[in-house]
């Protein structure tokens, strides 16, 4: 990012309340989240929900829940 406007982002952010910095922060994950899934669907498209979710938990934080009707374990 450029240094100008990384400042100015910096500055609009330290004038919002810890509320509305928190509310950023979880539709900036949320958004990230329905990325990396739409990414897993364009390279797997017959990927079931279970194994989607089992492979976003692995990629995310480097492992992952059992679920019960999940086809093939996750690496």
């Amino acid at each position: 990012m450029d240094n100008k406007i990384e400042e100015k982002y910096i500055k609009i952010i330290q004038k919002k309340s810890g509320e509305e910095r928190l509310k950023i922060a979880m539709e900036l994950r949320k958004l990230v989240l329905k990325m990396a899934e739409e990414g897993v669907k364009s390279q797997n498209p017959r990927i079931s929900s279970e194994d989607l979710k089992a492979y976003l938990q692995k990629r995310i934080y480097g492992f992952s829940f059992p679920f019960k009707n999940s086809s093939r374990e996750v690496r």
